[in-house]
């Protein structure tokens, strides 16, 4: 079961437009489907990396959309949009299935 803090409840809302009932349904479905950190590669690897050290509590990023979702253990602690200069490179990596 993921649960949904109130600042990654709050962060959705703000940068997807997600209420509370989407903001459980949505963080389930990126932590299921989403890509992991292992699955990356080139810029957004290095990308991804810089977040998790740049939060050491969050043990668990996983992009899905055109968004990254940091979870800390099985908590989303907040959403990350990832840049446009990284969105082709997500592209590619959903278009080649993984």
């Amino acid at each position: 079961m993921i649960e949904v803090s109130k600042h990654a409840e709050k962060r959705l809302r703000e940068r997807c437009g997600i209420n509370h009932k989407s903001a459980q349904r949505i963080a389930e479905k990126a932590f299921e489907q989403g890509i992991h950190h292992r699955e990356t590669k080139g810029n957004l690897k290095k990308w991804v990396t810089s977040l998790y050290f740049n939060n050491k509590s969050a043990n668990n990023i996983r992009l899905y959309g055109d968004k990254a979702y940091i979870f800390c253990g099985n908590i989303l602690v907040t959403v990350l949009q990832i840049p446009s200069n990284l969105r082709n490179d997500m592209r590619s990596l959903v278009n080649e299935g993984r």
